[in-house]
């Protein structure tokens, strides 16, 4: 089935390991080199001896002693989250494991929350995306893609940051973005361009990570953020509110039509490429498809699921569930023997998936005990009475924490207060849902907040001065954008009434 792009990505990572070890003497004194390597330590001891002392203190007389254990560990989790200093996918474990143990509700019934719909959508995602990389199918597409169009630097910047969004509307992003990422190394190697130095190649990573960030947003197949919000939607209202597919991405699309222009208005502005001619590259890219041999058996049924899958989602998707379609598209991929579970396990997000099903429980916990409501009352009470600016607010929050945290991480901790106030201000819970799910997708600021950034940001061909400038200009037009779907689209079609 030809070489993956775990192949090429793992490769360059032998070759660049081959160089000499660099050994730097640390002169520093003794105290601050062992408080540096104990300090993640004292940081977490610190964070978890807080916690238990909140624990051990009275809560508010209009508040549950439930609720306010349940404040408490959402204190903790909203710290490790935005610290990251242990992993995402272990704090929202804790989380589900802390419900129980502090009385707060039954263990099967926080268990049960694991078992969702969202959950089984986003693992089905992944082993789909997974099937694609893993048979060459998109890495056969991206080259053929950039070898076409790529012939010109700025046409080579265009064609992936177009195949990144156009992708990640049907895959993950963060699948989209690890796939790229080994063959935009594989260009920068090639044209032998200076890491940190070399303005096309910043270009480059940009274009990769923002196609990917924005073609994220444009429908609920992206990413994990918009199932996760819809089942939290869904839970907080007793599904009396939900998104569909079709309707997620008519109140998105105007925002992605808009963006996209705009983020490659920034990367050309901001960015002119040193180099003319690109031609090395595009030999290395043929090459590489030519080595691939013909579109396989394997790859065409791939294809062929998958486009049927895409099918079933958009037309059929809220009869039957879009969970429910993905894992029959699973079961065909492995019935007819197109996929094996060797090969697309390295490519499903485990920790990921635990996040969100950690994340959901706690959300839904915090919707039943009463303390998403006191806690959005707190923020909100007395300093915003306007609806308007209530969303307005929310939008801002929601673009801040994701710049400072993972996006997904930023649905559950926003979400669930947000909606609860819904009936205060009389909006509409899908606006409150949109208003969280879009700014938090401005993730282009820091590394942290998605992986498409990380790996832009893990070349070392773009320094965080650039990235947090570049970044906090597009987030801005994207919140711009924002307000444009708010005060005009949207009531336009009739929705914030």
């Amino acid at each position: 089935m030809g070489k993956t792009p775990a192949f090429w990505y793992y490769r360059a990572m032998r070759e660049s390991q081959m160089t000499a070890p660099k050994i730097v003497i640390d002169r520093r004194p003794m105290w601050i080199v062992v408080f540096d390597r104990m300090r993640r330590g004292i940081f977490l001891a610190l964070i978890f001896l807080l916690f238990f002392v909140a624990l051990g203190m009275e809560g508010p007389s209009d508040l549950s002693p439930e609720a306010y254990r349940v404040l408490c560990l959402f204190g903790l989790c909203v710290t490790l989250w935005s610290t990251n200093l242990i992993p995402l996918s272990a704090t929202s474990l804790l989380a589900i494991g802390m419900v129980p143990l502090l009385g707060i509700m039954e263990s099967g019934q926080v268990y049960a929350f694991f078992g969702n719909k969202a959950v089984f959508f986003i693992l089905g995602a992944f082993i789909l995306s997974g099937a694609m990389i893993a048979c060459g199918l998109s890495v056969r597409l991206s080259m053929w893609v950039m070898e076409n169009f790529g012939q010109s630097p700025r046409r080579l910047w265009g064609s992936i940051y177009l195949f990144g969004a156009i992708s990640s509307c049907f895959m993950s992003e963060h699948a989209v973005a690890a796939m790229l990422f080994p063959i935009v190394s594989e260009i920068v190697k090639t044209l032998e361009l200076t890491p940190g130095r070399s303005v096309f190649a910043k270009g480059l990573y940009f274009a990769m990570a923002w196609g990917c960030i924005i073609g994220g947003a444009a429908t609920v197949l992206g990413g994990g953020r918009v199932p996760l919000a819809v089942e939290i939607l869904e839970k907080t209202t007793d599904k009396a509110e939900t998104l569909g597919i079709w309707q997620y991405t008519a109140l998105s699309l105007p925002l992605i039509v808009l963006m996209l222009p705009a983020g490659w208005l920034v990367l050309t502005t901001l960015f002119k490429p040193e180099i003319a001619d690109v031609s090395p590259a595009l030999k290395v890219l043929h090459k590489k498809r030519e080595a691939l041999g013909k579109v396989s058996f394997f790859e065409m049924g791939v294809g062929g699921v998958m486009l049927v899958t895409l099918f079933f989602w958009f037309v059929f998707g809220e009869r039957y569930g879009i969970a429910n379609i993905a894992i029959i598209a699973i079961v065909s991929l492995f019935l007819f023997r197109l996929i094996t579970w060797e090969k697309v396990q390295e490519h499903v997000n485990w920790a990921v998936i635990l996040m969100y099903g950690g994340a959901i429980c706690l959300g839904e916990v915090m919707a039943d005990s009463g303390a998403a409501l006191w806690l959005a009352r707190q923020v909100f009470s007395g300093m915003v009475e306007i609806p308007a600016m209530f969303l307005i607010t929310v939008a801002v929050l929601s673009a801040v924490f994701t710049t400072v945290m993972n996006n997904s991480a930023v649905i559950a901790v926003l979400l669930p207060p947000v909606l609860s106030l819904c009936g205060d201000y009389g909006i509409s819970p899908l606006v409150a849902a949109m208003t969280v799910i879009l700014p938090s997708n401005f993730a282009f600021i820091l590394p942290i907040a998605t992986p498409a950034s990380a790996l832009a940001y893990s070349s070392r061909c773009i320094t965080l001065r650039e990235m947090m400038i570049t970044g906090s200009l597009l987030a801005g037009v994207g919140f711009v954008c924002y307000l444009f779907l708010l005060k005009i689209y949207w009531p336009l079609i009739g929705l914030t009434g």
